[in-house]
């Protein structure tokens, strides 16, 4: 079946018109739903699949994973920083990587198989590597499209990040947020993760139909980002909003799991080559509006964010 062109791919008349209204939603809440990706469904439910096969294994099993650093986190309670509220999930995470760019492959002497070592712990999943790395090539050339549909979106030419998204930060995430069969009982549990903003430039989102995404609004409400069929959630990251000087917004969310059933979620977050230093984009500043950031890179954004959280983790613990 030959699958219909989207406005993202649309003329470049579609393309701003999908940015106007892009714009909107990043200017006032900094989350919204998508449709029409572009990324089959059927993908999209073979690496549920393979999310849920993964995590189902005895914990003997998936500690296997556990051999190759940052690629399995299993089931632990995780303390904010600063914040009184405990983190109940575990997780599959992958990063980039130059060797499984599809255009990379196509280069002469590329082989998907100079990996092998990192899927070894998985090498008994009947097609795991192979939907987990399509579904995450997928969600990496969605999320270049978002960065040019951004650019519009922000007064800019659609090229002129195109330089910073050659190598990204693309970290795709399998999270299990396990049930809690008596939620009386485990009263200490009151969320699957805490409220936070994303560090990077923006998150691409499945969620099963459990529910339990909530965005706090600017009203200090906790809203519900309730599942849409068919749809992704895009949610404005910190590094965003940092070099749009503040004209996007970078909301806090949490995601609030207190059922006996468990939740599945694959986020995707997207950040520029982590040496990439930026300065806020030009179509953001003038006379009234001088620049509120010095520039910086990804790669010192996530890297004092991730020194802040483990000193006030240490302090917790000492404390």
């Amino acid at each position: 079946m030959r699958r219909s062109r989207t406005s993202i791919d649309g003329t470049l008349d579609e393309r701003k018109a999908l940015a106007s209204r892009i714009k909107s939603a990043s200017q006032n809440t900094g989350f919204f739903y998508i449709r029409n990706h572009g990324i089959p469904e059927e993908l999209i439910q073979n690496s549920v699949s393979q999310a849920k096969t993964t995590f189902d294994q005895p914990l003997s099993e998936k500690m296997k994973i556990i051999l190759v650093p940052q690629m399995f986190r299993p089931v632990t309670m995780e303390w904010g920083a600063c914040r009184p509220i405990s983190d109940l999930k575990e997780t599959f995470s992958m990063r980039y990587d130059p060797r499984i760019e599809p255009s990379a492959l196509k280069q002469e002497g590329k082989s998907r198989d100079d990996g092998d070592y990192i899927w070894k712990g998985t090498s008994h999943l009947p097609e795991f590597r192979e939907v987990t790395v399509s579904f995450w090539q997928s969600r990496l050339a969605l999320a270049r499209k978002m960065v040019r549909t951004f650019t519009l979106a922000l007064g800019e030419r659609e090229e002129y990040f195109d330089d910073v998204t050659s190598h990204p930060g693309a970290d795709a995430l399998c999270i299990h947020y396990p049930g809690i069969p008596d939620v009386a009982a485990d009263s200490d549990i009151d969320v699957g993760i805490g409220s936070h903003t994303d560090i990077q430039c923006f998150t691409l989102l499945w969620q099963d139909n459990s529910g339990g995404l909530q965005v706090l609004s600017a009203q200090d409400e906790w809203l519900d980002a309730r599942p849409i069929e068919g749809t992704l959630v895009v949610n404005i990251g910190d590094f965003l909003q940092r070099i749009s000087n503040n004209k996007f917004k970078s909301t806090v969310h949490r995601v609030y799991n207190r059922q006996p059933d468990s939740r599945y979620s694959m986020p995707f977050f997207l950040g520029f080559n982590p040496e990439a230093v930026c300065k806020v984009v030009p179509s953001c500043v003038d006379d009234e509006h001088p620049p509120l950031y010095e520039p910086i890179s990804c790669g010192e954004v996530c890297s004092e964010s991730s020194d802040q959280f483990v000193f006030s983790l240490l302090i917790l613990v000492v404390a």
